[in-house]
């Protein structure tokens, strides 16, 4: 997209060398929403956007000033937790459906409701809360699943939203979360009885 905006943007400033205001404003319009369109066919940018012309938000490109700016404000979240929520949920087993059920998001540690607002820079993570999640995704538990049920979320993720968004699996503790007991036949430290379990979870943040 980089090559064919800058060969519009070489085009348009010959372009409005010798034409009058309106003729510039209507250049400037016409630019933008080509650059927009583009961005969005590519998958470099997401598809719900707020336009800002000349500091004005939700205003119409026509009316740019010859010497003005039109800003594109993209949501890269768009559509991104609702996606990660309904293929966890449809890749976990169903015995009871609990574990199904236990999926949520968090944005910058707190829970995400739907429709919440998501800020720039923001870290989104989708994790489960029941105290087997991990053993689940580990394969230490006999299921109808096969393991690493979050890496496949991540690869689903990126996927679909790879272009504007980076995932990783963490293993992240969850305030409230279980604590060990007994004894475990591993000898890692976080495997000892009174340590808080570590979730994995498909942890998000939008590309520079």
């Amino acid at each position: 997209m980089g090559m064919k905006v800058a060969a519009f943007d070489r085009g348009l400033r010959l372009f409005v060398q010798d034409c009058q205001p309106a003729e510039i404003s209507r250049a400037l319009a016409t630019f933008a929403r080509a650059s927009r369109d583009a961005a969005i066919a590519e998958g470099v940018a997401a598809p719900t956007y707020r336009t800002i012309v000349d500091g004005t938000p939700d205003a119409s490109e026509d009316r740019v000033r010859p010497d003005g700016k039109i800003v594109y404000e993209f949501d890269v979240w768009d559509g991104v937790i609702p996606y990660a929520l309904a293929f966890a949920r449809a890749r976990s087993p169903r015995q009871s459906g609990a574990y199904a059920a236990s999926w949520f998001a968090m944005v910058n540690g707190n829970p995400w409701a739907e429709g919440g607002n998501i800020p720039p820079g923001a870290e989104v993570i989708v994790v489960n809360d029941q105290p087997y999640h991990r053993k689940i995704h580990v394969g230490a538990m006999e299921m109808s699943v096969p393991p690493g049920i979050v890496e496949d979320l991540r690869q689903a993720v990126q996927r679909r939203f790879g272009r504007t968004l980076k995932a990783e699996v963490s293993f992240i503790q969850l305030v409230g979360g279980y604590v060990l007991k007994g004894r475990s036949r591993r000898h890692r430290k976080d495997s000892r009885a009174g340590q808080p379990l570590t979730y994995p979870a498909l942890v998000m943040k939008a590309r520079d």
